[in-house]
């Protein structure tokens, strides 16, 4: 846990550092910023970077460098009015709360991994970046390979000790500044004697630290979830808690962002098409030109990326064919994809098998419904109940801020719930819809010294309740107790295949798995070898492709 401890250090310093970098070339007017503005703008500039460099190059200590370099040369350019931007940190419950739910998220995060797309796909697909950067054709060593997301780029740049569960360092840092956020949030509104908002953002960190993917989840693993939660329940809280109605540069460029973690977050583009049209108005050109390259920074690269290593745009969406290369997956294999893909996230195959739940048709509603886990159950009715309640109550009052988000909020549902209705997708709009279920639950209510003294012992009963866990785990779970380094990954035993002059890895189950993982094995590591299968070139950097 201290190496971990370390490297959260090291990467909010980057990520601040980067983040008051960013902000230089964009000075807000008799405005400050949250420190987790900071962290996650710069953190969104270091990705567009990454992204830029994994083009033509590994991302590795010499890349490293690199960006660091940079960074470097723009606090020499832009040098003038250079300021101290941390505030201090007042001891208080609330952030004696946050520095055990640290702990927690320490421990966690030095402990085994808990999710199987970690350690079937992502470790290796980070591997791949780490050790070659963009390889043509690397969806045909595996399906899920070709999954581009700029959140592994930016586990890539982050990564250390590569024998262990480190990889999830960055998603664990990601968990710390959620907290931290909704704890100095927490603070906030009680100084200010705004008990609604402060009710709603204490319900959101208990559900978030209950809810086993959310912080907790999060941690141990490499999973690009939880940055979409985190990005859009901060942003659309801030939106809905402004007096006014005054899209900030964070409109564009975040969703911009999104966008690339995962494609399916394209709705929330429509913010960024708001921020521009209301900065066209503004007449500031620079501003403006500026902006929209930055996001163009972020989008060309990934959607370059997709076409490197899986052929196409969007994949694994096969609309938009814009070039011919020989290294395009099999469009069986695709279309096979994309049919799990969907009836996978209406009914899992722990319950149903994908031809049962292709035969329920237009009647999968109750079924997916029913298989939820309870938690997901509750968000899902909790948060789409507050996302309902608040559309007739802001349309009655005639909030244009309110509405919008409402809309957008809306059409976001709707496109998921078509497309891919796993909730996991949309925690960030169902966390929102809570937080203005409870918000306006506890408007009416008036005895403030009351609702003062219920959040303290609230406050009281979850540092208790964290202790509890925290040490709990440790006495009850030896794997956990990982107090210098992470825990070590699993090591497979493989099979070794030549194609060509190049070896090939195929992992063996362990662990009581339900199917083989590569973890952190040698690549290329893959699950079984088509026959079709064919290097590029002489080296494992020319890619590879199916024979027609």
């Amino acid at each position: 846990m201290l190496s971990l401890l370390i490297a959260h250090i090291i990467i909010t310093a980057l990520c601040l550092w980067s983040g008051h970098l960013f902000y230089k070339f964009f000075p807000a007017k008799n405005a400050s910023r949250p420190i987790i503005y900071l962290a996650i703008s710069g953190l969104i500039l270091l990705t567009a970077l990454t992204q830029i460099i994994a083009l033509f190059f590994p991302i590795n200590v010499y890349t490293r460098l690199i960006v660091l370099g940079i960074l470097l040369l723009l606090s020499i350019y832009k040098r003038e009015n250079t300021k101290v931007f941390i505030g201090k940190i007042r001891m208080s419950p609330s952030m004696i709360l946050f520095f055990v739910v640290w702990a927690i998220i320490l421990l966690m995060s030095a402990g085994p991994i808990v999710m199987d797309d970690t350690e079937s796909y992502h470790i290796q697909s980070i591997k791949w970046i780490q050790d070659y950067g963009s390889v043509p054709g690397l969806v045909n060593l595996h399906e899920r390979f070709g999954f581009n997301t700029s959140w592994f780029n930016s586990v890539a740049f982050f990564g250390f000790l590569p024998a262990t569960t480190a990889y999830t360092v960055l998603n664990s840092v990601l968990s710390v500044w959620f907290c931290y956020w909704l704890i100095s949030s927490f603070n906030h509104f009680t100084k200010e004697g705004n008990f609604q908002a402060s009710f709603a953002t204490i319900v959101i960190l208990i559900a978030s630290l209950v809810i086993w993917p959310l912080i907790r989840g999060n941690a141990a693993s490499a999973n690009y979830d939880f940055i979409t939660t985190v990005l859009v329940f901060i942003l659309f809280s801030e939106i809905f808690l402004s007096k006014e109605f005054s899209p900030s540069i964070e409109w564009l460029i975040w969703p911009a962002y999104l966008f690339t973690v995962r494609i399916t977050n394209f709705p929330l583009l429509l913010l960024s098409v708001i921020a521009l049209i209301f900065f066209m108005r503004q007449k500031d050109i620079e501003k403006l030109l500026l902006l929209i390259s930055y996001c163009l920074l972020l989008i060309v690269p990934y959607v370059t990326r997709n076409m490197i290593i899986a052929g196409y745009p969007f994949y694994p969406a096969t609309s938009f064919d814009l070039v011919n290369v020989d290294w395009k997956p099999d469009p069986q294999i695709t279309e096979r994809l994309l049919a799990y893909i969907k009836y996978y996230n209406r009914v899992s195959t722990t319950y149903l098998e994908i031809e049962q739940t292709k035969a329920l048709g237009p009647n999968w509603i109750p079924s997916w419904f029913k298989y939820l886990f309870l938690f997901d159950k509750i968000l899902v009715v909790s948060g789409l109940a507050g996302v309902v309640f608040s559309v007739a109550k802001l349309f009655i009052q005639k909030n244009t801020t309110a509405i919008l988000l409402m809309t957008i909020s809306a059409i976001w549902v709707i496109c998921w719930f078509v497309i891919s209705p796993d909730p996991r997708f949309v925690y960030g709009i169902l966390l929102f819809g809570i937080f203005l279920l409870v918000h306006n639950v506890i408007s009416p209510i008036r005895h403030l010294q009351l609702l003062r003294v219920i959040l303290n012992v609230i406050i009281v009963v979850m540092i208790v309740a964290s202790c509890y866990y925290f040490f709990s785990k440790l006495w009850k779970q030896p794997r956990y107790r990982n107090w210098l380094l992470p825990s070590q990954l699993p090591q497979p035993p493989v099979k070794e295949f030549g194609i060509d002059g190049i070896t090939f890895h195929i992992p063996e189950p362990i662990n009581n798995n339900w199917n083989a993982r590569c973890y952190g094995s040698q690549i290329p590591c893959l699950y079984k070898i088509d026959p079709r299968l064919k290097p590029r070139g002489k080296n494992i950097a020319d890619g590879f492709r199916l024979e027609k």
